[in-house]
């Protein structure tokens, strides 16, 4: 049986230690949307633990219109008084509508998780969260999203506007969190100096298919517009003003892409020349530009043992996963997870599934503290400590950072991951990636000159770029089958035979007065069959 809660709203500077009362408060973050105010903090006193619980919010106000006085202005000024004098608000509550939203869906199940479904959904009706409320029948719903507050403010970064659209799978009766709220039908363009048409790729997704559809590949020749398709990409979503690229979301009324996060990964040296650089204070979307090195020699660079020590000590969950959950069942299905060991400053060593398993407090402090961060995991086997090798540390790094980061309605950019990744361990790459994709509701975009990523999707996620003879780009999915299919096939499709036209001409200046019938008896062990038939077609 639900408890009925009878809680009480309050307004003003300092929070107070009282049972069944919400208190608001404007936020210490100064932060200006088009002159609305709209941070703030709620304190509640939780009822399972008998502290106080902050989190924060967006506020706003529906204000009754006055004659000769925009609505728009009514509202800055109720949203200046509550910054300025909140508990001044306490005696206009019978005049005005205030109304509020959590800033992400991180937010809605951090609260969740502390607060309990029941009190909190009662926290979330007495302070009027438009997500609670968004599939009633409230009329002050309508009012709220067409006012330029919630448009200019409210859903002004990339997180809120999908918390708004999504969170409520968080917080429904069912407690049934849901991951399909990010875009599945994307068309990117723009434009590429040296070309005399716009770059144009097509991105559809579909997780529910027999084979998951959550990856889309750009593979192609050296100067065609792969990595400028990633930059593009970016540059779109984080709402650079650049009228030669755009991004938009073809099966939306409003084009706008639901994309909830967005991470840009890519090898030492490239992440600079491929995705634009973080601005925190001003970008409307969490990005993080993020890069699969080993243990950085830069100051600000933290290392992979710090990395891990971070996952372990971070609390948030993502569905019913934790993120150290998520980190290391993605491990398992690449590498010996049980042999795998951090060192200790003291020369101890310590396993890594042991990290989140230390007992007290106190007891996990202090063995966090002793890892030794200039040195990198180690496998332990009955022999003796072991390096990682390259691609193995890839692997790690790769996962570390995604689990660190991703969020639900990610976007995971990758410029050629293949890089110190030996191919037979590129179908366990997509493999680790297309479960963290499954878990979280995310989705990929990866450019790369490697056959082997190709052959791990369906040929509707792949895009062949191709520079015609009248100097246009051409960007199309392969004839080809190439799920599963062959890496020499592929390899043809994509580069257009050169290299076994190379091959070809080499061997054929040596042979060109035999009979094809005496190469096939020379050759036949030693060449493949295909490179046989191009030399069988040029001898004829």
């Amino acid at each position: 049986m639900k408890k009925d809660y009878d809680l009480k709203v309050l307004f003003g500077y300092t929070p107070t230690f009282e049972k069944n009362t919400v208190f608001i408060n404007p936020s210490h973050e100064r932060w200006n949307d088009f002159g609305y105010g709209i941070k703030c903090e709620i304190t509640v006193l939780n009822e399972g633990s008998d502290s106080l619980f902050t989190f924060k919010a967006f506020i706003g106000f529906l204000a009754v219109e006055i004659d000769g006085d925009p609505l728009d202005e009514v509202e800055k000024e109720f949203s200046f008084l509550f910054n300025h004098a909140p508990e001044e608000i306490n005696g206009q509550l019978k005049k005005l509508k205030f109304f509020t939203m959590l800033p992400s869906m991180g937010d809605y199940r951090f609260a969740l998780d502390e607060l309990g479904p029941d009190f909190f959904r009662s926290v979330l009706a007495k302070i009027n969260d438009v997500v609670f409320y968004k599939n009633s029948s409230e009329s002050w719903l309508d009012k709220i999203q067409k006012s330029k507050l919630f448009k200019l403010g409210f859903m002004r970064n990339s997180e809120s506007f999908f918390a708004f659209h999504n969170a409520n799978s968080l917080i429904s009766e069912e407690i049934n969190e849901r991951f399909d709220g990010v875009s599945n039908n994307l068309k990117l363009r723009f434009k590429l100096d040296g070309f005399d048409n716009d770059h144009i790729v097509n991105l559809k997704y579909e997780k529910n298919s027999l084979i998951p559809k959550r990856l889309n590949i750009l593979i192609g020749k050296n100067g065609l517009g792969k990595s400028h398709a990633l930059r593009s990409f970016c540059r779109a979503a984080l709402q650079y003003s650049d009228s030669n690229i755009s991004l938009t979301d073809i099966s939306s009324r409003n084009d706008r892409p639901m994309i909830n996060r967005l991470l840009a990964i890519s090898t030492p040296g490239e992440a600079q020349n491929t995705f634009p650089s973080e601005r925190p204070s001003t970008q409307k979307m969490y990005y993080r530009r993020l890069i699969l090195t080993r243990n950085g020699r830069s100051k600000r660079s933290r290392s992979i043992n710090e990395l891990i020590i971070q996952l372990v000590r971070n609390k948030q969950r993502i569905g019913h996963s934790s993120r150290w959950e998520l980190f290391t069942n993605a491990l398992r299905m690449s590498m010996p997870v049980h042999n795998l060991v951090l060192k200790t400053d003291i020369g101890k060593i310590i396993g890594l599934l042991e990290l989140d398993r230390l007992g007290g407090e106190q007891a996990s402090l202090e063995i966090w503290g002793s890892i030794d961060t200039k040195s990198e995991p180690k496998f332990q086997f009955e022999s003796g400590l072991f390096s990682l090798s390259s691609g193995q540390l890839t692997f790690l790094k790769f996962a570390l950072l995604c689990c660190l980061h991703i969020e639900n309605g990610s976007f995971v950019l990758l410029d050629e991951p293949e890089t110190h990744m030996h191919p037979n361990m590129i179908s366990d790459f997509v493999g680790l990636l297309d479960q963290l994709l499954e878990k979280t509701g995310s989705q990929a975009l990866i450019a790369t000159h490697s056959a082997y990523f190709v052959r791990e999707v369906s040929r509707e996620q792949v895009h062949v770029f191709k520079r015609s003879d009248n100097n246009e780009i051409s960007i199309s999915s392969p004839r080809l089958r190439t799920f599963g299919s062959d890496i020499e096939s592929i390899s043809q499709f994509v580069f257009e035979e050169d290299v076994d036209n190379n091959l070809v001409e080499k061997v054929y200046s040596r042979v060109k007065g035999m009979s094809f019938e005496q190469v096939n008896d020379q050759l036949s062990n030693e060449v493949s069959l295909s490179t046989l038939l191009h030399l069988k077609d040029r001898m004829s």
